[in-house]
């Protein structure tokens, strides 16, 4: 856990020494590569984003080595709605994504979800300073998923679904932005909270949440650092990292959610995507085995996709 948290922090250490860097280049330069408009356009919101969706299919006929059919499909949406004037900034990300898989045919098809995904952020701040660098920020985080979870090939017994887990982190901080592409947000103070609305899970204690409770409240100091920056004419790549710990319960035992999305377009609107996530919270605990002792475990999910994806500004 410890050598992930370094990693983590280690990537976003080297993304804003580069940051710091390339701020040196004029602000006219800089706003011109970037598209941005000069500040004295009269332009306020800036929406921005990509979609993609990716199909895999197999099919088998008589196949002497043997064989599934499959049918598989992930989709996503990375959104981006902004809004800035004079000192005012407001920005909102929402971040889709559901993927599954049906191997077999006719009544024998089984369905196993593969992706699953509901991220919304919104953020107001302040202009602290005319090198516009520092905001006064007040930040909020919304994460849930869309469907039932189950812990295949059991696909009998529900172990996530919506709102169970959902989470909400609401926090006033700072935000250090050096550059378009690059932003740190701290907070002293944001409380957590966590949602299990499904009766059966709560009634399990499920993701940290007191049995028979639906929702679980912490308070404690909150960093997000945010990157999304063209490393190509045809190369993106997405990167955020949330780093949470409560005050009140085994404060320094730090909660992780780093997620990255590398996107390589081969024309305007065919694309491979890889995406990754790694996630770590002291209060989720996970079997490995149907025979071993819960506890925490970090979570690491993977997903490669070659498909149609546009992406528009």
């Amino acid at each position: 856990m410890r050598n992930i948290l370094f990693i983590a922090l280690l990537l976003f250490s080297l993304d804003s020494v580069f940051a710091q860097e390339i701020v040196k280049v004029s602000k006219a330069k800089e706003e011109a590569l970037s598209g941005a408009p000069a500040d004295t356009s009269t332009k306020r919101w800036f929406i921005q984003g990509t979609g993609s969706l990716a199909i895999s299919q197999a099919a088998f006929s008589n196949w002497a080595a043997g064989g599934e059919n499959a049918l598989g499909l992930n989709a996503f949406l990375n959104l981006k709605v902004n809004y800035r004037k004079g000192k005012h900034v407001w920005g909102n990300t929402i971040d889709l994504g559901y993927g599954f898989q049906i191997l077999g045919v006719g009544k024998d098809a089984k369905a196993t979800k593969t992706n699953d995904k509901i991220e919304i952020t919104t953020a107001y701040g302040y202009e602290l300073h005319p090198n516009k660098k520092w905001y006064l920020t007040l930040l909020a985080n919304f994460r849930t998923q869309f469907s039932a979870g189950y812990n295949y090939p059991d696909d009998s017994t529900v172990i996530s679904n919506f709102m169970a887990p959902g989470y909400l982190v609401v926090g006033l901080g700072i935000t250090y932005s050096p550059v378009k592409w690059f932003y740190l947000y701290v907070s002293p103070a944001s409380g957590r909270f966590t949602f299990v609305l499904d009766t059966v899970l709560a009634n399990q204690g499920a993701f940290g949440v007191e049995k028979g409770k639906q929702i679980r409240g912490e308070f404690g100091p909150y960093l997000r650092a945010d990157l999304n920056k063209d490393l190509a004419k045809n190369i993106n790549i997405s990167s955020s990292l949330e780093l949470f710990t409560d005050y009140l319960k085994d404060f320094g035992n730090i909660d992780v959610n780093w997620s990255l999305l590398l996107t390589l377009k081969v024309n305007k609107w065919l694309a491979t995507s890889i995406s990754t996530q790694v996630i770590y919270d002291n209060d989720v605990m996970i079997k490995t085995t149907p025979t071993s002792e819960a506890g925490p475990r970090t979570q690491f999910k993977e997903l490669l996709g070659v498909g149609i994806s546009y992406k528009f500004h």
